[in-house]
């Protein structure tokens, strides 16, 4: 996933001459080809990923489009009174890129390991939050955030990741997408772990159960339009995310839900439960220990169809 953001950025980039890229100590020869391309838009910001984040508001300021980039724990955990007071306050265009999230950096332990970030960063003005399912929709994506012109962090994950979409997608901040469309369930989720969703849906159609699939790439602002419709169409949701349980997309679908006064609905929350990652491997044996695998993923519906 982190490829195809820096082929989309360099692409975007040869138009747009205001895109800054600001690097936390990461990527060198990821950007190879964009700092060839453009020498003087590309910093490595060293460890320093608050400052890097002010930097970023400073050529905001000057009317450039600045994007940091660096593993998503630093560029959230570290970040996150620059990103309130320095970007989001006066509502500056930065895109704040997390690589690695979720449980992407597995194997490094909890210090590496960003599952809480979503609900660190919900709560403050301003801010979007986007997290695309695979590098298609993310390509989409990633030019609606540069035309948005609005403070945001766009949540991805590293290499490696299962592409769910064949194309690129039409694609809109604020608006979920269909993956699949089914019949009584419906399962929401964002960010790559809804590939297991995907390939759990062949197994659950086996026994009659039709899931749809829908990627809720935005999870600030949300698409209180599709979940209306989803809330009336479906008796059973199931909210799926590489995330604590507290403050991510099952918090904010549930915190709607109770808003309107919904009353028929089952939910299911998939996700990473409220404690740390111990000893998890790299992340398809951390998946398998805490039960988000294709597998564990079907065993879950399934059970929960049958209530």
């Amino acid at each position: 996933m982190r490829n195809a953001f820096v082929e989309e950025i360099t692409r975007v980039s040869k138009k747009d001459k205001k895109i800054v890229i600001l690097a936390g100590d990461i990527g060198y020869k990821l950007y190879d080809d964009f700092k060839l391309k453009f020498p003087h838009r590309f910093y490595n910001c060293g460890v320093a990923e608050a400052n890097m984040t002010t930097v970023a508001a400073g050529l905001a300021l000057k009317g450039f489009k600045p994007i940091t980039y660096t593993i998503a724990t630093f560029n959230v955990y570290k970040t996150v009174e620059q990103i309130k007071v320095d970007i989001a306050y006066p509502n500056l265009p930065v895109i704040i890129v997390g690589v690695g999230a979720g449980l992407s950096y597995s194997g490094l332990g909890s210090t590496h390991h960003a599952t809480e970030d979503i609900g660190v960063l919900r709560s403050i003005p301003n801010l979007n939050i986007v997290v695309p399912a695979d590098a298609n929709e993310l390509k989409s994506l990633l030019k609606a955030i540069i035309k948005s012109k609005k403070p945001t962090y766009l949540r991805i994950g590293k290499t490696g990741e299962k592409n769910i979409y064949k194309n690129i997608p039409k694609t809109k901040v604020g608006k979920g997408n269909y993956l699949i469309k089914g019949k009584k369930v419906c399962i929401i989720g964002c960010g790559n772990i809804l590939a297991n969703a995907y390939d759990s849906i062949k197994s659950l159609n086996s026994k009659n159960i039709f899931p749809s699939l829908i990627s809720m790439h935005s999870i600030k602002p949300l698409d209180k339009t599709l979940l209306k419709r989803i809330f009336k169409s479906y008796s059973h949701i199931v909210v799926l995310e590489e995330h604590s349980e507290i403050g991510g997309l099952a918090a904010a679908i549930s915190e709607f839900y109770t808003d309107n006064e919904f009353n028929k609905n089952l939910f299911l929350k998939i996700n990473i439960g409220n404690q740390f990652v111990l000893k998890p491997g790299h992340q398809p044996q951390a998946f398998e220990k805490l039960n988000l695998n294709t597998k564990k993923i079907e065993q879950r519906i399934e059970r929960f169809v049958k209530k």
